[in-house]
């Protein structure tokens, strides 16, 4: 190889190394604006309860979203999309924030798996790691919720615009995977199996379909935490009273997957961006 040859191969893999840095800076810096879009959207401190027409139009509005087809009127339900680039979100009026929740929509992407994190808040760092996850690992969809949870309980509370989201999602991608994301304190634990974990699986209920084991495995895997499977290495926090693991469940829909991690586990998926494509890869 002559010394031509040599600098440019040099400044090639220099310019790859800086497109590369650049692209993960890009993608923090967007989920660092999605989630101060978000902070501005929540701070709800009191719900109104959502009437059946109400979520019946919100579903119906969804749809052409969903499919790329068009803007609905979403001032009829004091709501408002904005155009985000490659993304919607969907967010109620400065003026009406009642707790109904943030979400994003990318119809650009092929794969049907929406994010959740009911608890973005709270959870400390969740609602962090589905931002980071939309934005650079191809999901359709992703929502957060935008009042505390000792106010309404997103995961917990089943007439809701964030359950009718799901249901919305569920109905339109039947084949789709909603993964929601929580949080817990390995210290609250009453086992010794759950105390020894830091990411604990589920489908919501006892019986995990192949692909939630399948999910379980590669984590166990691909990860240095410890992994369990709910209920065959742990038996509790299974996700067993979620309301939209019940939801799909009656739908007859096999895509739910309930993500509990420790405090730790969560810090280092927000920090760590190889550690982030790794659990990614697996969902």
């Amino acid at each position: 190889m002559n010394n031509v040859d040599f600098f440019e191969k040099l400044n090639l893999k220099r310019i790859s190394v800086l497109l590369g840095g650049l692209l993960m800076m890009t993608s923090v810096q967007a989920a660092t604006t999605l989630d101060a879009q978000l902070k501005l959207a929540s701070g709800a401190t009191s719900v109104i309860v959502a009437t059946s027409n109400e979520l019946q139009t919100f579903n119906t509005l969804l749809k052409p979203v969903f499919m790329g087809t068009g803007t609905s009127n979403w001032q009829v339900l004091a709501m408002q999309q904005v155009n985000q680039g490659n993304f919607i979100t969907l967010q109620e009026l400065p003026t009406a924030k009642n707790g109904r929740g943030f979400f994003a929509i990318n119809t650009q992407v092929k794969n049907n798996r929406l994010l959740q994190a009911p608890h973005s808040d709270t959870d400390l760092n969740t609602g962090k790691i589905v931002s980071s996850l939309f934005l650079t690992g191809g999901f359709k969809a992703a929502q957060w919720n935008t009042v505390r949870r000792e106010i309404s309980d997103m995961a917990h509370t089943p007439d809701t615009y964030w359950q009718a989201f799901t249901k919305a999602f569920a109905e339109q991608y039947p084949d789709g995977k909603i993964i929601q994301l929580h949080g817990y304190e390995q210290t609250s634990r009453v086992t010794d199996a759950a105390v020894g974990t830091d990411i604990i699986v589920s489908a919501g209920h006892k019986s995990p379909p192949p692909w939630v084991q399948q999910t379980a495995a590669c984590l166990k895997k691909s990860l240095s935490q410890i992994v369990a499977l709910y209920p065959i290495d742990v038996q509790e926090l299974g996700g067993t009273t979620n309301v939209q693991g019940q939801l799909l469940q009656r739908l007859g829909h096999q895509g739910f997957l309930h993500i509990e991690m420790t405090k730790v586990t969560r810090q280092a998926l927000v920090d760590n961006a190889d550690l982030r494509n790794r659990f990614m890869s697996c969902l």
